[in-house]
């Protein structure tokens, strides 16, 4: 990997017109506005997660080439999140999908379509040590082009009779199929143990 001084690799491959300009930009915009929700994550982890993706959504949306669906109901439910241009039942190379994840590796959907994801991976920061004024920090974010057959399908593990799920697919060796994909990784984390973590010797 081949990452400059801001975090950047910039050999990695992304979705037609999409720049890292773009997502520098959208990196500040998710923090600033998260870290103003904070509170959210420790009541429930996974809606914030939820509104990192679509915090993410909002900012390619306004500075980038991808925009949301135009009809509201299809924007907020299906796939995509995003099409370059705003183009309605866009090829799968001009769809973007945006996730928001605390977790390493792993990513997990409703749907297993083929497009361009773009994984927000972040950790929440309560002392404001890793950047002033942000409790939440994007440390990582891939931008992997996926196909429906890098899906599996995930079963439930609620009991049966204890109400309905709706379907998740998980994506199968995903250390392996983003290892390629990491556009951006901030320069003074580091993975321990599966965990993101400030590394030694950082000021």
């Amino acid at each position: 990997m081949a990452f400059d001084a801001e975090g950047f690799d910039k050999r990695v491959p992304l979705p037609p017109e999409l720049k890292i300009a773009h997502i520098r930009r959208a990196i500040d915009y998710i923090e600033r506005e998260t870290t103003e929700l904070v509170e959210v994550y420790f009541e429930q982890a996974n809606v914030f997660s939820g509104l990192v993706g679509i915090f993410g959504v909002r900012a390619l949306h306004s500075l980038s080439p991808y925009k949301k669906h135009k009809h509201p109901d299809v924007a907020q439910q299906r796939f995509p999140d995003l099409s370059l241009g705003g183009r309605l039942n866009p090829p799968p190379e001009q769809a973007l999908e945006s996730k928001g994840s605390t977790r390493a590796w792993a990513l997990q959907s409703h749907y297993n379509h083929a497009g361009w994801y773009i994984v927000w991976r972040y950790l929440v920061d309560p002392t404001e040590i890793i950047k002033p004024k942000r409790k939440v920090v994007i440390w990582r974010v891939d931008v992997p082009f996926l196909q429906q057959d890098d899906w599996k399908y995930e079963t439930s593990k609620a009991g049966e009779g204890r109400g309905g799920r709706t379907h998740t697919f998980g994506v199968k060796l995903p250390a392996a199929r983003f290892a390629a994909a990491i556009v951006y990784q901030h320069p003074k984390i580091v993975l321990r143990q599966s965990k993101p973590t400030l590394a030694n010797g950082t000021d």
